[in-house]
């Protein structure tokens, strides 16, 4: 394990600094396209959300509109 350790330091110790920062920078913007697409698909899974609360509230109104046609309907009866 030492000599793993030694084998490691001793890599990246030769490489460049300009890779080294290369290496940095790209993932800097990896890491920023990947926010970027989280963010993208939380507003898209916020926008479906608030879709189907919708469609459940409508199908939910129109539960309750049968719902008193049919008393007002029984209770014209009596």
């Amino acid at each position: 394990m030492a000599t793993e350790n030694k084998e490691r330091k001793h890599i990246i110790l030769e490489k460049p600094l300009p890779e080294i920062l290369d290496d940095i920078e790209t993932s800097i913007e990896v890491s920023e396209k990947a926010a970027a697409e989280a963010r993208l698909a939380a507003v898209e899974a916020r926008k479906a959300g608030e879709q189907a609360a919708a469609d459940v509230m409508k199908k939910i109104r129109t539960l309750f509109l049968k719902m008193t046609q049919d008393i007002t309907e029984e209770l014209a009866k009596s």
